[in-house]
């Protein structure tokens, strides 16, 4: 079939486009047009492959749907490829249609693309990236790759990478793989890095490519870049559009927490996303029904940070069968009211079917919201929770415990060492905040104490400074504490148990 000529290609998407090599990494920032590489190399594939199958590799099923696919629909039009003409998404072409199927096909469309002339594009979302290994595929796509474990890229998903040699392997790009991704937030995923070094070692199969958004000026425009280097913090900018790399914390007070160990992405219930339909135009709000960590009948750990221009939440749960308690959800405002935040929380957890809630945070939580009222903010955070239907129970410190005991409590928990604990896990796809939270936390050079200075940084955003982390040492360390005898409970500690 003849397909439309693209209007435009910036500069880096014609290096990756024109490239030979069979291996391709792209790290750029926020709108230098990474799905329009994607859309350009699935057409690439369809047309050099009848009957070929690639995957599509993200972080959820759900981020494929609702963020990757709405992008590649658009361009796959401006090719002259359209919905329901040419292919179909989550499920086969009608029987009428008579199209061939891939020469493996899957069991299941429900998370594939099929095309006229029998090639299929299959999702695989890595808070399931063991179902990849029973797969056989000519050629993989990597979405938000920086933000994908390395470990399940390796042993799950690559070796699925093989078979029809004998019908594509005169193709040098048959069996290649696409990874495409913005400057990784976190350590973990510094590993996209190594493809630099394998581009360098092996110019001709690895390609590698760093390039920011300004690179696609001609498309955004330049009012694009003023506006964003006007509201976002210069850190921001520098990482997600400038692409950047950024400066490694050396000094953590959470020395021994880890993305690997402590962080999941399998977290969405998709019984309820499924339910929806498959409509990804849908403005459907989505809240803790969609969550598979969101237990309903069991209560809710709830950590509060207050502050004169910000305030947050850390959502926690006990799940006491996996004998795990994580961080589920985050919520947080900036120079917007307490009763804003709450009412955040009212509206996500409002179908829940237990309405019942722990509340803790800092002793500061104690003091009057402001000089006109009597009601503390833990008092006006009770009465809003109270009306919504929720049972609540404050469980808060009249005073803080001291860096170095948090320090040390943090130091046992996140080493794993102690069974009378839990497992300590963040989500990822619902509070990542948390996370960068923590694994930015930096000590103090001078004295033994988490280092707060972010809190009045004006170039970074306030959820990466440590507020949330100060919201999860109340939790977790007043929760867990007395089971590693952290805590002295003598008469002068005064807790408050108020229903």
């Amino acid at each position: 079939m003849n397909l439309k000529p693209s209007p435009y290609y910036n500069n880096p998407q014609l290096s990756i486009l024109l490239s030979t090599k069979p291996h391709k990494t792209f790290i750029g920032g926020r709108g230098v047009g990474k799905t329009t590489i994607i859309a350009e190399e699935i057409i690439k594939y369809f047309k050099a492959m009848p009957r070929g199958k690639i995957s599509l590799n993200g972080l959820t099923y759900f981020h494929i749907r609702t963020k990757s696919l709405p992008p590649i629909i658009d361009h796959l039009e401006r090719r002259g490829l359209y919905r329901g003409h040419h292919y179909f998404i989550g499920h086969k072409s009608p029987k009428s249609f008579n199209w061939a199927e891939p020469y493996q096909p899957p069991l299941d469309y429900t998370n594939c693309i099929h095309f006229i002339n029998g090639f299929v594009v299959e999702f695989n979302s890595f808070d399931r990236p063991e179902m990849a290994r029973s797969g056989s595929y000519d050629a993989m796509l990597f979405d938000e790759c920086t933000k994908l474990k390395k470990s399940s890229i390796d042993a799950d998903v690559l070796p699925a990478n093989r078979g029809n040699r004998e019908r594509f392997g005169d193709l040098a790009f048959h069996h290649g793989t696409l990874f495409l991704g913005s400057m990784p937030l976190t350590p973990d995923g510094e590993w996209v890095f190594e493809y630099e070094s394998l581009a360098e070692k092996y110019p001709g199969r690895y390609f590698y490519l760093e390039a920011s958004a300004l690179e696609n000026k001609f498309i955004l425009g330049e009012m694009y870049f003023r506006d964003l280097k006007r509201v976002l913090p210069k850190v921001v900018y520098d990482l997600e559009v400038l692409n950047k790399r950024r400066k490694q914390n050396v000094t953590g007070f959470y020395p021994l927490l880890s993305s690997s160990k402590h962080t999941y992405t399998e977290s969405f219930n998709y019984d309820f996303y499924d339910s929806l339909g498959y409509d990804i135009k849908n403005k459907t709000s989505f809240d803790c029904r969609g969550d598979l960590d969101c237990l309903p009948s069991e209560p809710l750990y709830v950590s509060f940070d207050f502050g004169t221009t910000q305030n947050c939440i850390v959502v926690s749960q006990w799940h006491r069968t996996a004998n795990e308690f994580p961080v589920i959800k985050n919520f947080y405002v900036e120079n917007e009211t307490l009763s804003l935040l709450i009412g955040k929380f009212i509206d996500y957890y409002q179908h829940k079917q237990d309405k019942t809630l722990y509340l803790y945070g800092g002793s500061d939580g104690n003091r009057r919201n402001d000089a006109a009222s009597r009601n503390s903010y833990f008092d006006d955070v009770r009465d809003q929770l109270t009306k919504a239907g929720w049972s609540v129970y404050l469980r808060a410190e009249l005073y803080e415990a001291s860096h170095m005991d948090k320090y040390q409590f943090w130091h046992k928990f996140l080493s794993g060492e102690y069974p009378a604990l839990p497992k300590f896990r963040v989500n990822m796809n619902n509070a990542m905040e948390t996370f960068v939270s923590m694994d930015g936390a930096p000590i103090l050079p001078q004295e033994f104490k988490k280092d707060k200075s972010s809190e009045r940084k004006r170039d970074q955003p306030r959820w990466k400074a440590t507020d949330l982390s100060d919201a999860t040492d109340n939790l977790y360390y007043w929760v867990l504490g007395s089971l590693l005898g952290e805590q002295d409970h003598s008469n002068d500690m005064l807790m408050l148990n108020q229903r």
